[in-house]
């Protein structure tokens, strides 16, 4: 990731110096925000939000004066906190719902979205825009810990911390089977904010952000079809060239 992010600035740096048309905007972003799961069905429930950031390069392509289409390649982290599985039980065989299952994600995400903006206002250094799209996820890493030691389905006792759930034989399938994560989601994205331009070239970028993930990003036989979708809101900043 950290040659990721190295590549991003480099590229940014590079279009700057040379010419590129009057439709075509290159730039860089960050959008720090929280980031939680929306569990359908009645066995998981959801738990507190968690911090969650998107970050990297944004092209931007107008076909017409106020229209364009956004993309560009970037990366994001984020997670969620779900509870209430009742598979697990102590050794008086108690049904205890309080295991706070707590999950870490890393993608790669291509953004397309159609983006509108307003004429240029306030002595032509501000305009509005909004935009609205989808997001492909592909999943780089997916880590789980629990807030407790949890039974095996051969009645050992076992604690889960940072591990790897994109393997289909991971620790947790020990104690639920076929649990592993998904390695894409779609995610529906809608935004608005404002540009301030410092010059004819360069301007800032504000804005907040809703995401919306479509696609269960956890499976395993024990919640069966009841999906676990992610969420996310954030604020985004970045630089336009």
């Amino acid at each position: 990731m950290k040659r990721f992010l190295a590549l991003v600035i480099l590229i940014a740096f590079t279009v700057e110096g040379f010419a590129i048309s009057d439709r075509i905007r290159v730039g860089l972003y960050t959008s720090p925000g929280i980031a939680w799961s929306k569990p359908f069905g009645k066995d998981l429930l959801k738990g507190k939000p968690r911090f969650g950031i998107n970050y990297g390069f944004m092209l931007e392509y107008w076909f017409a004066r106020n229209v364009g289409l956004a993309s560009g390649v970037g990366g994001a982290f984020d997670g969620c906190n779900v509870k209430g599985r009742d598979i697990y039980e102590n050794f008086g065989g108690v049904k205890v719902r309080s295991v706070n299952e707590r999950y870490a994600f890393h993608y790669l995400e291509i953004p397309a979205y159609l983006k509108m903006k307003t004429n240029d206002i306030k002595g032509g250094n501000f305009s509005v825009w909004g935009q609205v799209g989808v997001t492909l996820n592909f999943t780089v890493s997916a880590r789980a810990t629990y807030s407790d030691s949890i039974p095996t389905t051969t009645g050992e006792i076992i604690l889960i911390e940072k591990e790897n759930i994109l393997k289909r034989n991971n620790e947790v399938t020990r104690a639920i089977p076929g649990f592993w994560s998904n390695f894409f989601d779609v995610r529906l994205g809608v935004g608005g904010g404002f540009e301030y331009k410092f010059d004819d070239r360069t301007a800032l970028l504000v804005g907040l952000f809703y995401h919306n993930g479509f696609i269960n990003n956890l499976f395993d036989k024990d919640t069966k079809k009841e999906p676990n979708a992610m969420r996310m809101m954030s604020l985004r900043v970045g630089v336009l060239f």
